[in-house]
């Protein structure tokens, strides 16, 4: 997703003629990539639980702060940045060397069960 938002910043950027992002090109091609993420993000989540997926979600903060000043030549990025995402980086390896590695399932009638005596 960070690259389709940084995509669609160029796009907006560069646009001079005043028109609708959804009337730029590059702008839509940023959409396509950000809805083919979150299609990817569909399949990820059947397969892996969620203590897992869920702190990868923090990464997408890191990926843009690396990839922004590829996209965007005029946008530094400060050593504070670069030691706050290290930070939210190594936050996020610790959480996922410590999370569960299998969902357990449940159906109806346990989540019934649950709902009423829930310990």
């Amino acid at each position: 997703a960070a690259v389709g938002v940084n995509v669609q910043k160029l796009s907006m950027n560069r646009e001079e003629k005043g028109r609708l992002p959804f009337m730029q090109p590059l702008w839509l091609m940023g959409m396509a990539v950000i809805v083919v993420d979150a299609i990817g993000d569909f399949v990820f989540i059947s397969m892996a639980p969620q203590s897992m997926l869920a702190p990868l979600g923090s990464l997408s903060l890191g990926w843009n702060v690396i990839l922004a000043p590829f996209f965007h030549r005029d946008e530094r990025v400060t050593m504070t940045t670069v030691i706050a995402t290290a930070v939210i980086y190594v936050g996020t390896i610790i959480s996922i060397l410590h999370a569960a590695s299998s969902t357990p399932t449940y159906n109806l009638e346990i989540i019934k069960e649950l709902a009423r005596n829930p310990y």
